[in-house]
């Protein structure tokens, strides 16, 4: 197994007024973050940005989909194509067009291009609680806890170590972002609206980028992208080397997709903790909206 940085751990540094991740890349993390700020982007690019767990292996598929006009998964993962586990930035240029890259960054440390030549930005929203579970089953394999200990972590912010910020600090950042940057074309999804409706909010994506897919192929790309094709698909790919080294190979990326599973996992006490923590938020803006009660 190759070394690779352990992410739960800080790094004490910042860039462009933002903590630094210890990137599991090659590159010490300022220098990997230096070098997505410059990474060269093109006018066709499309960009997923999110806060993890909340919908973005699945928007990049049927994005593969709308911009390929055929429903064949990609193959590969979009973790290939993720600028923060990117371990050879420089392969992105050997993409054809348009690509469809990914990030959980927040926009200050993404790449400056994506200003410069308004590149289409696909943001997904997904409510906070459901984004609770999934991320912890995600990561538990990472650091021996409780769901109360993960849960508590999360509003605190230190759940990979104490520099990621929460989720409404992530969509507040977005809408400041979105505010200073007007002509910015930004499409925002939510997770629930895409469950509920895959047809139609492809059929929205497909506008959004230019594709102008038709009603029958939007069905079918919503249909392909279901959650046991989309868990079956992942089977046959392999995840990038450091991603595995990350996980002790142990990560999976689907488990449900589901809406309101928190349901099956907060307490009542945890769902009041909860509460305090939102009514805080609220105090602040939420920048966007969840669907869903949170």
């Amino acid at each position: 197994m190759s070394s690779v940085p352990d992410i739960k751990k800080p790094t004490g540094l910042e860039f462009n007024g933002v903590p630094v991740m210890n990137f599991p890349v090659k590159d010490d993390p300022l220098t990997h973050s230096k070098k997505i700020y410059e990474l060269p982007m093109r006018e066709d690019d499309i960009f997923i940005t999110a806060f993890p767990k909340c919908g973005t292996h699945w928007v990049s598929e049927i994005l593969h989909m709308l911009t390929t006009g055929a429903t064949e998964f990609c193959n590969r993962v979009k973790e290939f194509v993720m600028l923060e586990f990117c371990d050879d930035l420089p392969f992105l240029a050997t993409l054809p067009s348009p690509r469809v890259l990914n990030s959980h960054l927040y926009m200050a440390q993404l790449p400056r291009e994506i200003v410069d030549k308004k590149v289409k930005m696909v943001h997904m929203i997904r409510n906070p609680r459901d984004v609770v579970v999934s991320a912890y089953h995600h990561f538990k394999h990472m650091k021996d806890q409780s769901f109360e200990e993960f849960l508590k972590n999360f509003i605190s912010g230190n759940k990979y170590g104490g520099h990621t910020p929460n989720q409404f600090n992530y969509l507040r950042q977005m809408a400041e972002f979105e505010k200073t940057h007007p002509d910015q074309p930004i499409m925002h999804i939510h997770f629930e609206d895409l469950k509920q409706d895959p047809a139609a909010v492809i059929k929205k994506l497909s506008q959004f980028i230019g594709t102008e897919a038709s009603d029958e192929f939007c069905q079918t790309v919503a249909s392909a992208c279901g959650f046991a094709n989309m868990k079956k698909a992942d089977e046959s790919r392999e995840l990038p080397q450091v991603v595995n080294d990350m996980f002790n190979g142990s990560l999976k990326i689907y488990r449900k997709g589901a809406v309101g599973d928190w349901k099956n996992f907060f307490t009542v006490a945890q769902s009041e903790m909860f509460d305090q923590f939102v009514a805080e938020q609220k105090k602040q803006g939420l920048g966007y909206i969840p669907r869903g009660e949170f």
